[in-house]
């Protein structure tokens, strides 16, 4: 009989292609030898390179898909993905604090669509220093880090250090360091250089790197481990095929 794996939890949208959001998450958890749960939080019409709409999921229903899992298992990590707004994410962040303090969380700050699809107005964007203040680890890409700076009107990085919570910029869009990832903690911070020269692009490959990192994370490993793992893994299902539609394999 097997050991029992850790339990994780996604917060994500549901993707009919299956290349990002929840599905994905599940597909990369298993992959990882973790339990991997899955709340929607928003409906999507899209496709692997066109995204046509979005429905998205309240606080409160939110919340309801997540009570009773929250209630029967003890979940070690989560991953959160594209969310209403900061006010419905800074909701639910208290919820599962308050379900389980020790839980550990990642924020994939996932604000524009790969094919293009703006999700948010920025300046609707409010209370993100509390935001910030409850996850464990943000992950954006070069893009994304600006914009959350210019919502927050200060740096979420001074002096190679993290402000609010630890910060993995990732290198896929980095005009300094293509393709190198760093990982900014309060103590300091990990450069991550790249396994491999070339990658093929993928739909969904930020929402597979924060579901690898929160999978390992879940099993035990320390920040930089974690994302150091998460890498490797994303690496791999980068250059699984040619297509946009990555394959999972065994980490």
């Amino acid at each position: 009989m097997q050991t029992p794996r850790p339990n994780v939890l996604t917060i994500a949208g549901f993707d009919p292609s299956g290349g990002a959001g929840v599905l994905a998450d599940c597909k990369t958890f298993e992959q990882h030898a973790v339990y991997g749960f899955g709340v929607c939080s928003a409906l999507t019409v899209q496709t692997d390179d066109s995204f046509l709409n979005i429905h998205w999921l309240s606080a409160e229903r939110i919340i309801e898909q997540l009570q009773p899992l929250m209630n029967k298992f003890v979940i070690s990590a989560c991953k959160i993905g594209i969310i209403d707004s900061l006010e419905t994410l800074l909701e639910v962040l208290v919820f599962l604090k308050e379900s389980n303090p020790a839980i550990q969380i990642v924020w994939d700050p996932v604000l524009k669509a790969s094919a293009g699809y703006d999700f948010h107005a920025v300046d609707t964007f409010h209370s993100l220093d509390a935001v910030l203040a409850g996850v464990t680890l943000v992950t954006p890409n070069y893009s994304e880090l600006q914009q959350l700076q210019s919502i927050t009107g200060e740096a979420l990085i001074k002096n190679d250090r993290a402000v609010f919570c630890s910060v993995l910029l990732k290198g896929g869009h980095r005009p300094d360091a293509l393709g190198v990832d760093t990982l900014y903690e309060a103590a300091g911070y990990t450069t991550i250089e790249a396994g491999v020269s070339t990658v093929f692009p993928k739909h969904g490959s930020g929402c597979v790197l924060s579901a690898a990192i929160t999978a390992r994370l879940a099993q035990g490993a320390t920040l930089p481990e974690a994302c150091r793992g998460a890498k490797q893994y994303i690496e791999s299902f980068l250059n699984s095929n040619q297509s946009l539609l990555g394959y999972h394999t065994t980490c």
